[in-house]
C-alpha cells in the first residue's frame, strides 16, 4: 500500500518539475518610467522567448502608456518604436494599449505603440487587442509556424511573436539585430 502512494507522489513531483516555470513579472515603471503600467487584465508577460538569439529570456507584456507630464516620464534608455503599428511619434500622447518587450538582462527595452494621431483609432484600438485571449502568441526558432516565416523572410533568426489578423493571416514580430520588424507575409487566409 504504501509503494502506489510513493509512486503516485513521485509521479506527481516529476509532473511538476516538468510544467513550465511561469515568467518571473518585471518591475515595468522601474525599467520603462513612470509613464508605463501593466495594461488591465495582462500583468505577466503574455510571451517569454528567445527573440534576441543570446538564449537568455526575452519578455512581451502589454502596457499603458500614460501621457508625459512632470511626474511621467519614459526612462531615457527606453527605445519607442512607433512605425512598426503605428504612423505617427507617440511624443507626449498616451496610449492605452502597447507592447513593451523587454530583452534578457533588460539593457534593452523597447515600446512598440500604434499611435496614429491625436484622436484617431490607433492599431491597438481594434476589439481583438481587448479580448481575454490576445491575438499574439510565440513561434520557438525552429517550430512549423517560424520555419513558414523563414521561408519567406531570410532575416528571421529567431523566436518570433507571431500577431493574428483580423482577415486570418498570421503576421511576425522579430528581432533584425537593430530593433524589431514586422513582417506580413503576402498569402490568403
Amino acid at each position: 500500500m504504501k509503494l502506489p502512494k510513493l509512486s503516485l507522489f513521485c509521479s506527481l513531483a516529476l509532473l511538476a518539475g516538468l510544467a513550465p516555470a511561469r515568467a518571473a513579472q518585471d518591475n515595468l515603471p522601474a525599467l520603462f518610467g513612470s509613464r508605463i503600467t501593466a495594461a488591465p487584465h495582462f500583468a505577466a508577460p503574455i510571451a517569454t522567448g528567445d527573440f534576441a538569439g543570446d538564449s537568455l529570456p526575452d519578455r512581451v507584456y502589454f502596457v499603458k502608456i500614460a501621457p508625459a507630464s512632470p511626474t511621467a516620464t519614459l526612462a531615457p534608455d527606453v527605445i519607442v518604436n512607433d512605425k512598426t503599428f503605428g504612423t505617427a511619434p507617440l511624443g507626449k500622447w498616451g496610449e492605452d494599449l502597447a507592447l513593451a518587450i523587454v530583452q534578457g538582462n533588460g539593457k534593452v527595452k523597447t515600446l512598440l505603440t500604434g499611435y496614429e494621431g491625436e484622436d484617431t483609432n490607433d492599431f491597438f484600438s481594434d476589439p481583438m487587442w481587448h479580448e481575454a485571449k490576445p491575438p499574439v502568441h510565440l513561434a520557438k526558432r525552429g517550430s512549423k509556424i517560424f520555419v513558414t516565416f523563414r521561408r519567406q523572410n531570410k532575416a528571421i533568426r529567431n523566436d518570433v511573436l507571431v500577431i493574428e489578423t483580423e482577415a486570418g493571416i498570421d503576421t511576425a514580430l522579430y528581432w533584425t539585430g537593430k530593433g524589431y520588424a514586422w513582417f506580413q507575409p503576402d498569402e490568403e487566409p
